[in-house]
């Protein structure tokens, strides 16, 4: 496995995919994680869902797909898709929660506030590796 760095630094000069996650470690190996895959994809990392919005306003390019947690200490999931959501220039985006959680209930909220898919964060770097390659494939990302 190799690490790379979280700054989403690959091999476009504007990031693929954004990763919303206040875990350093979590963001860390999904970075690398889209990293290694075939046709490896870049990667912005923000630390939590407060920063989602400013990043979107004063990027160069809005990223392909959004792998969003739940659990995050100052902005939560559910409230920052309620806010992408809310905002007509970013409403359109595609927003995976990738989060730790399996519970149903967390499954029916996310897609009732626009979640276009709910995934809980695999096991094991390999299992990551292969989620990473699935979502490239399915969102057309490479």
């Amino acid at each position: 496995m190799a690490f790379h760095s979280p700054t989403g630094l690959g091999q476009s000069d504007e990031p693929t995919v954004w990763v919303v996650d206040d875990d350093e470690d979590d963001r860390l190996f999904i970075s690398s994680a889209f990293e290694d895959i075939q046709c490896p994809v870049s990667v912005l990392a923000l630390a939590d869902g407060d920063q989602l919005l400013p990043k979107l306003a004063s990027c160069q390019k809005l990223p392909r797909l959004i792998l969003l947690d739940i659990n995050m200490r100052r902005q939560n999931g559910f409230d920052t898709l309620t806010q992408l959501r809310s905002t007509p220039t970013f409403a359109h985006l595609p927003v995976v929660m990738l989060t730790t959680s399996s519970d149903s209930c967390d499954l029916q909220r996310s897609l009732a506030l626009g979640a276009n898919q709910f995934m809980t964060k695999p096991a094991n770097y390999n299992q990551l590796v292969m989620l990473a390659q699935g979502l490239t494939e399915q969102w057309a990302l490479a």
